[in-house]
């Protein structure tokens, strides 16, 4: 590796950074493989077994394992892996799978991310929902009763933690309650499925009609950033959205539909030129950062693919093509330093608020969900 390819070199020329200019059409594939690529090789950085939660450029290391996460990567490979008969993919994603049940807390959830120096963490609300999509995925392939169990047990604890409201107000990440618990619902209901569990049907509902009444007539939500009083981030408000399309589905409930289509139209307007979308916005969704969640911008890309396979409305197939293709302008296909080569940062410029100076390994996932999504579109899945 040539001295202008590792840290701190790198971290300069990353910062200056300007999206490349794809060819048309934009070459789903490639961009698609580099980014499985970089998955796989974080899969082994830091020796827990699960994924990094992500690189950091400005420090030339990797973080630690980050459960939540890995959980709903799980999900991912073995989607690649059955679309692509990669039996290493498959192999991978298990392995993955068993990481997450070693590292289950007592109550059968799991916790954040472990820092060096803490003791073993509580578990999280949403960080146990979306474990609960791994272990599910990795059952439906295996047929191992071990990780439909652990899914269920894990589903029960949410049940018996939830609030009356229908939020979950204690085992918080900041103890901050947040409207993308909607997305545990999502993965309660698919529990469900492969239980017939009521319990876990009428939880799910409980917590999305709470979400209902965050919402704003404009469509922004209440309760949707990290901490109270910041402005929500598109990774979050897509979170939000994206569980109440997928459980308005499962449930064949209207309310819920509508209330994702909301967002997903008031994004759809504010959409920029070069397909990105601004970081946070305020309540009368007024842009409040001049940099872009490149997270958010994917999720939002497989919100309006989703729509488009419900309406087959060519401004949503439109808007996540724009979207994909400016996230795929900012992956670094060109470096052959391995830390970064196919993975998507946090923000774009690199210092922007969102996950500044990293590669977080959600960014990757959803990107790789959103070309999925497109292929699938086009036909091509």
């Amino acid at each position: 590796m040539a001295i202008s390819d590792r840290w701190p070199a790198i971290l300069a020329r990353s910062c200056l950074q300007k999206p490349s200019l794809l060819s048309a059409p934009l070459n789903l594939d490639v961009h698609l493989q580099e980014a499985l690529s970089w998955i796989v090789r974080a899969g082994g950085c830091d020796g827990e077994g699960g994924i990094p939660a992500f690189y950091d450029l400005l420090r030339g290391r990797w973080a630690p394992s980050y459960p939540e996460t890995t959980g709903y990567i799980v999900q991912t490979l073995l989607a690649c892996a059955q679309g692509q008969a990669r039996s290493r993919m498959q192999a991978f994603a298990i392995a993955l799978a068993d990481y997450l049940l070693r590292v289950r807390t007592a109550e059968g959830g799991v916790g954040h991310w472990k820092r060096l120096g803490e003791a073993v963490n509580p578990p999280i609300i949403f960080d146990t929902g979306q474990v609960i999509f791994g272990w599910l995925a990795a059952w439906r392939v295996t047929g191992e009763g071990r990780f439909l169990q652990a899914a269920e047990r894990a589903g029960d604890w949410l049940v018996s933690v939830q609030s009356r409201s229908g939020a979950w107000q204690r085992y918080q990440h900041q103890d901050t309650v947040k409207v993308i618990d909607a997305r545990v619902a999502w993965a309660l209901l698919q529990l469900a499925e492969a239980t017939s569990g009521r319990a876990h049907v009428d939880a799910a509902r409980r917590n999305l009609d709470w979400v209902l009444e965050q919402q704003e007539s404009n469509g922004w939500f209440r309760h949707a950033s990290f901490l109270p009083g910041k402005d929500p981030f598109t990774h979050t408000i897509a979170y939000t959205a994206e569980g109440l399309l997928e459980s308005g589905i499962l449930l064949n409930e209207t309310r819920y539909l509508k209330a994702a289509e909301m967002v997903a139209r008031a994004l759809l307007s504010l959409q920029h030129p070069d397909g990105s979308l601004s970081s946070t916005y305020d309540a009368s969704w007024q842009p409040t950062a001049r940099s872009s969640c490149l997270t958010g911008n994917c999720q939002m890309a497989l919100l309006w693919l989703r729509f488009h396979g419900l309406s087959r409305d060519p401004a949503y197939l439109d808007a996540a093509r724009r979207a994909i293709t400016f996230v795929a302008s900012v992956q670094n296909l060109q470096t052959p330093n391995p830390d970064i080569r196919g993975a998507i940062a946090g923000s774009y410029p690199m210092y922007g608020h969102y996950a500044r100076f990293q590669y977080p390994n959600w960014a990757a996932k959803f990107f790789i969900d959103a070309l999925l999504a497109l292929k699938e579109a086009d036909g091509n899945g």
